[in-house]
């Protein structure tokens, strides 16, 4: 087999050690990028507007148009990966992101602003899908949702203090050390992948039927990814309304107390309920979190006070924070080694879809039924995506540890 620059051999099998030097570079490389997506996600929308005197739609489309460039890349980055290479994929769009996020402070017109954040978003897309399917290469196969859920952990400090450090920096110095910022984090990321190996994989010979359906997607990848669609629609109702909220219930400072609740929930619980699934199996740990996240919608549809939403905080981050891993766990099982660059980027596909699409349908909601009912419906999204995992995966073989039997298209 070819040897790809940055792999080496496994050996005579995968090593017992989850914290290995590799899987800790991987780590670090993935909590680089959820920085630079959040400091710039939070910060883009009041920029096209203080910059170029942007309208409310072409600002918003300047913030999510990112999500669009990311979702073109996890389309295609799956079958790439395996004709490319998993860490030549890595590398470009590390030295992508490097050379994108140097150019928010040129940028001459919001036109061109969404240009770049369509760029960014495939950049983005590449490096994320690769790390994301490289790491399990670095995993033990019987520990792969608690490495999974270890993995994932990076990007939870990115979702509680991202946000806040983009708020100080545009506050005070400004949007020029904001891009300074995330451009030393892209350039520490780029770093941080060039000092990284990953087990040699064999690269496939480029096949145009690769890029048909069944090449582009992955059903178990497409199966468990449609669970999370609805789930991020739900979470959306969080990312996008929350701090509106909150404020609007006399608690502007609210909606940080809750990401940073969050952010403490999900690593505290993915570091046990990880290992709980491995050994006891899928279905014991799952069915729960789709009811402790659902109950954490409906504390803030009816939140009056600090109480219910530092306990929406902690509910949430133990219910969805842990679902992403534990899901996506499963999805990588179930799509077993061949197939696990494919079934990855079919998940986060499917996951970002649904943190596309929440905000403008639970804006619809929010408009006919409020912002509290908004938050009932996305709970009640919330069962309907429980209800769905227990029809594609729950229900064979009580989702137990080893498994279901891939089923073959």
């Amino acid at each position: 087999m070819r040897r790809s620059p940055g792999d080496h051999d496994g050996g005579d099998g995968s090593p017992q050690a989850i914290w290995t030097k590799d899987f800790v570079l991987a780590f670090g490389f993935a909590a680089f990028l959820a920085f630079i997506f959040y400091l710039l996600v939070t910060a883009m929308a009041g920029f096209a507007v203080h910059e170029f005197a942007a309208s409310d739609t072409v600002s918003g489309f300047a913030a999510t148009g990112f999500v669009v460039g990311a979702l073109g890349a996890r389309m295609f980055v799956g079958p790439l990966m395996d004709v490319v290479g998993r860490y030549r994929m890595m590398l470009i769009g590390a030295i992508a992101s490097v050379v994108l996020v140097a150019l928010y402070a040129f940028v001459p017109s919001v036109t061109l602003l969404i240009v770049l954040r369509l760029l960014h978003g495939l950049a983005y897309g590449i490096a994320h899908t690769t790390i994301s399917a490289a790491v399990q290469s670095l995993i033990p196969a019987n520990r792969r949702a608690e490495g999974t859920g270890y993995f994932m952990t990076s990007t939870v400090l990115a979702t509680a203090f991202g946000p806040l450090l983009a708020v100080v920096l545009v506050n005070g110095p400004g949007y020029d050390a904001l891009f300074l910022v995330a451009t030393v984090f892209a350039v520490l990321g780029l770093a941080v992948v060039l000092l990284m190996r990953l087990p040699r994989v064999e690269r496939k010979r480029f096949s145009f039927a690769a890029l048909n359906p069944r090449g582009l997607f992955d059903k178990d990848g497409v199966r468990m990814g449609l669970v999370m669609t609805l789930g991020g629609i739900a979470y959306s109702s969080i990312m996008a309304f929350l701090a509106g909220y909150v404020t609007d219930l006399g608690m502007p400072n609210a909606a940080s107390v809750f990401f940073l609740v969050f952010a403490l929930a999900t690593v505290i619980c993915r570091v046990f309920l990880g290992k709980v699934q491995d050994a006891r199996g899928d279905n014991v740990v799952i069915y729960p979190l789709f009811l402790v996240y659902a109950g954490s919608l409906l504390i803030v549809s009816f939140a009056h006070g600090w109480f219910a939403i530092v306990l929406a905080g902690l509910l949430a981050g133990t219910g969805w924070g842990t679902l992403m891993s534990g899901i996506q766990a499963i999805a990588v099982r179930a799509a077993g080694p061949a197939r696990t660059g494919i079934a990855t980027s079919s998940f986060f596909f499917m996951l970002d879809l649904g943190f596309g699409l929440g905000p403008i349908l639970l804006g619809l909601v929010s408009d006919s039924f409020g912002m509290a009912g908004m938050y009932r419906v996305a709970a009640g999204i919330v069962v309907l995506a429980g209800v769905l995992y227990v029809l594609v995966h729950g229900r064979f073989q009580g989702g137990g540890a080893a498994g279901r039997t891939r089923e073959v298209l």
